[in-house]
């Protein structure tokens, strides 16, 4: 036979017709044990439909009653049988694959798995309903805190990876809600390439990418991704002629970027991937200019003759290859390029040839936001905007001196100045 007691140390009456609520608790003496038992009912087991208890044994009644309470207290946040032994590497895992990795593009899907892994190296062993507030901060002002991208895009995810955690009972309450950030470092000044860096850019020497003028040419006329970039194909290149069969224009569809994807063995390279496009509006068709076009079909030929001459050459349709006909690994590409635009003493990143196109458009009067954001791709008018802002920051400054240029002529003609002083 088995005592119940309440809270307040007396006898429980009996429950008729129904069940003790999560987190209630009770204390009884168990004869076979010879103890008291101190009982809390966190939830029920959703293949069995059987309640799901935590027990704690203690050697007398008021042990029990104050072993009672610090259950509770322990339980009180933790709504499912997982909580207190699914870890937290465990649950970011599982809501990527499950959650999140469904509905996001390749390459979105490796940028979050790149933070995810970043907090499951930090965070990963502690228990789910053991995470605190101070755990996450710790991360963000600790191994991210010169990183302010990064920063923000943990906070992001974490909060809505534990706000499912909420959602589905796991816990009561996220502590990822009031994250703060590092300060945020002020923004790179745009730096606007010349038509004589653009040249000396198309026009360097490099043994690494037969394909490179090419690729910055493409660059030029488009303002696309890297990654779109490296993605063409030439079903993407398409001409219009004439009655003659001389080219009149083209486009370029945009449909495709090319990705990193996660490497099978630590320290193995990285696979590159063929997929969608960063955004739903990157997914374009742009037109290109018939000088451009003319140029890209005697490209075309060079291609031709180095996959016959390269034996297995890995043909899969793509504008720009490797030597061996493969894809661009972009990170390669990257690299290489900011390497030859220093050498070159060119400030320009290859980002910023994107706002270049942006600035270009702008400078014509002949395009508007719109045309602009349709032009690279953005996912919203806000992105574009902030580009204007790049912009209009360099063309201040170039007003200001201007300015400032005038007024210095005016102070140091003194008798100007007398003159206008004695007239007041």
């Amino acid at each position: 036979m088995t005592t119940l007691f309440d809270n307040n140390n007396k006898k429980a009456a009996p429950v008729k017709g129904g069940k003790r609520a999560d987190h209630e608790g009770s204390i009884y003496f168990a004869k076979r044990r010879h103890q008291w038992v101190a009982s809390v009912r966190v939830g029920t087991n959703p293949r069995t439909g059987k309640p799901i208890r935590k027990y704690a044994y203690y050697p007398s009644q008021a042990d029990a009653l104050n072993g009672l309470a610090a259950l509770k207290m322990k339980y009180a946040k933790v709504t499912h049988v997982d909580a207190d032994t699914i870890t937290v590497g465990q649950w970011i895992d599982k809501w990527f694959e499950v959650y999140s990795k469904p509905k996001i593009r390749g390459n979105t899907a490796q940028s979050y798995r790149h933070i995810l892994d970043i907090a499951v190296e930090e965070l990963g062993g502690i228990k789910l309903d053991k995470l605190t507030e101070i755990d996450l901060q710790g991360v963000i002002f600790g191994r991210l805190k010169d990183h302010y991208r990064t920063a923000a895009f943990f906070r992001l995810l974490m909060k809505m990876c534990l706000r499912r955690a909420v959602k589905s009972r796991l816990i009561m309450e996220s502590p990822a809600e009031d994250l703060e950030l590092p300060k945020k470092p002020r923004k790179k000044a745009f730096i606007r390439p010349s038509r004589e860096d653009w040249q000396k850019l198309i026009d360097f020497p490099t043994s690494c990418y037969y394909c490179w003028r090419w690729i910055l040419l493409t660059e030029f006329v488009t303002g696309a991704r890297m990654s779109e970039v490296l993605a063409l194909r030439w079903q993407d290149f398409s001409v219009t002629t004439d009655q003659n069969g001389r080219i009149q224009s083209g486009s370029l569809h945009i449909q495709h970027a090319l990705y990193l994807g996660q490497n099978e063995e630590k320290g193995a390279p990285r696979p590159v991937i063929l997929g969608d496009t960063k955004t739903q509006q990157g997914n374009r068709i742009l037109p290109l200019p018939a000088d451009f076009c003319r140029e890209l079909m005697a490209y075309r030929k060079i291609q031709l003759e180095r996959r016959l001459m390269t034996p297995g050459f890995d043909n899969q349709d793509f504008l720009f290859t490797m030597p061996d006909g493969k894809p661009i690994n972009p990170g390669s590409f990257s690299s290489r390029y900011s390497f030859v635009r220093k050498k070159l003493g060119i400030k320009t990143t290859f980002h910023m040839l994107r706002h270049d196109m942006a600035s270009r458009m702008k400078g014509t009067h002949m395009f508007d936001l719109k045309d602009i954001q349709t032009q690279l791709g953005h996912s919203s008018i806000q992105i574009t905007m902030d580009i204007y802002t790049h912009i209009d920051e360099e063309q201040n400054q170039k007003v200001s001196g201007w300015l400032e240029s005038g007024v210095n002529d005016l102070l140091s003609d003194k008798q100007f100045f007398e003159h206008k002083h004695i007239g007041n």
